[in-house]
């Protein structure tokens, strides 16, 4: 035991040797921890991916105009005659995209302007050459899971351990070999994610958000379940080494998680406002009845590996704006074609186009929203026509009379946020008046996400008890 307990030895990074290698021959890790993709991804694959999701765009940016800073070393393992990049994937990733914009098809035209003005192209650069992968996990670990350096998210830190657990370590093993992480915190959110990727949800743009490692809200998560009347009201708790243990009947527990991790991800709830145990008792009393876990309803204990995840959705390339299981009852055959057209057009290859119908299809639906339910919109004083802001407004006031707070603050963030913003009505504006102005993929899709939730509610219109014309 006193053996199993040691701490495992100090390393020399001082020793790992150095030398010159031309970028062709370095290789993007396929199981960076930065990445979410299959490991058997081809190298542009990969490359793009750290284009999309990793703000690579801004190192290729600084080392157009500033040149390779020497001490950006990266760290590389030398497997199967490879040089395989362990740390330092993006700056690798852009000086790769550099010498042949062509790989990120995205970004080519920026990247070719850039190199109209960039200094001499670099064809070699140093590397350290570690022994290999184990011997730079912990390098790595205290890099980025402590403050030395840019911390990874939290989750990606929780699937850096995950990834060594599943090369045949222990959580024994992990804890002596990194006696300054708290390992039993990173193994409850391995766990509880698990299970959130298991549950079948409302949407398919719900279920992306869950599986999503990026940008799954992990610290909202960790807030609520760190909270033992948290666990006891959904029917839970975790053993010492973080394993979720749950002793009710599985269809009440899934019931309250399900609702939970709905909450999070659509941003009901966040950090913010769970942050005493005041304000998440208040959350947990908004749960209806159908949503509350029975905790009289023993069952047989269960883990987190009695729970499987769902096929992945992220995988599947995202071409598309609008899904196809939105609920349409507007009256409105113009308003529907728009809609079939976002359900067609591919966003990533028309972004402007796609951006721009958009915006359109958000000021037609709202002023088919307020049609069917009888209160048509008029022109705002000293105006001919009823603008984009007038019914956005009119909308807001709606929200706040339903004490409907979500989407009234939604709606808010549309009207006022002056940061340019790709759902905000001054860029959806800018985009559509301004020829300076234009759109990415990344600016379309964040736009739909961000709209996502008031054009669902707009496009599926509730009856409305007396209704009547505004004068």
């Amino acid at each position: 035991m006193a053996l199993a307990q040691k701490a495992a030895t100090k390393p020399n990074y001082g020793s790992w040797p150095r030398q010159k290698v031309n970028i062709s021959d370095l290789f993007v890790d396929a199981e960076n921890i930065r990445l979410g993709l299959d490991v058997k991804s081809s190298q542009d694959a990969l490359i793009n991916d750290l284009f999309a999701n990793e703000d690579a765009m801004q190192i290729l940016g600084n080392i157009a105009t500033n040149g390779f800073f020497p001490d950006e070393i990266p760290v590389v393992i030398k497997h199967n005659g490879k040089f395989i990049v362990m740390e330092g994937n993006r700056r690798v990733a852009a000086l790769k995209v550099l010498a042949r914009p062509e790989i990120v098809p995205t970004k080519e035209t920026s990247v070719r302007n850039i190199l109209k003005t960039a200094g001499p192209s670099v064809k070699n650069i140093e590397v350290v050459v570690a022994p290999g992968r184990d011997s730079v996990e912990r390098f790595l670990a205290s890099k980025h899971t402590q403050n030395t350096r840019r911390p990874w998210r939290p989750l990606r830190q929780a699937y850096f351990y995950k990834a060594q657990l599943e090369r045949g370590k222990t959580v024994q093993d992990l804890r002596n070999e990194y006696p300054t992480i708290d390992i039993g915190k990173f193994l409850r959110l391995i766990n509880v994610h698990r299970i959130a990727k298991s549950i079948s949800y409302d949407t398919d743009q719900i279920a992306k958000k869950v599986q999503n490692e990026r940008t799954f809200p992990a610290t909202t998560v960790e807030r609520l379940y760190e909270d033992k009347s948290v666990r006891d009201f959904l029917g839970f708790d975790f053993n010492g080494d973080g394993e979720v243990q749950i002793k009710i009947e599985r269809k009440e527990f899934e019931k309250g998680f399900k609702k939970v991790m709905q909450d999070v991800v659509e941003k009901v709830v966040d950090s913010r406002a769970l942050n005493n145990e005041a304000n998440r008792g208040k959350y947990l009393a908004t749960f209806s009845k159908a949503e509350t876990p029975n905790k009289a309803k023993a069952g047989k204990t269960l883990t987190s590996k009695d729970f499987k995840e769902q096929p992945s959705l992220i995988s599947q390339k995202r071409k598309k704006l609008a899904p196809k299981d939105i609920i349409f009852t507007l009256q409105s055959p113009g308003v529907r074609r728009m809609l079939v057209e976002l359900q067609g057009i591919d966003y990533r290859k028309f972004p402007n186009a796609a951006h721009d119908l958009l915006r359109s299809f958000l000021e037609c639906a709202l002023k088919a929203y307020f049609d069917q339910c009888g209160n048509p919109v008029r022109p705002a004083k000293g105006q001919s026509y009823t603008t984009l802001d007038t019914v956005l407004k009119e909308f807001k006031k709606e929200m706040d009379t339903a004490k409907n707070t979500q989407l009234s603050q939604v709606t808010q963030k549309i009207i006022s946020d002056t940061n340019m913003t790709s759902y905000s009505a001054q860029f959806l504006n800018a985009t559509n008046h301004n020829p300076s102005v234009f759109a990415t993929d990344k600016d379309a899709e964040d736009a739909w996400d961000g709209l996502e939730k008031l054009l669902r509610h707009v496009l599926n219109p509730k009856p409305k008890k007396n209704a009547k014309n505004k004068s």
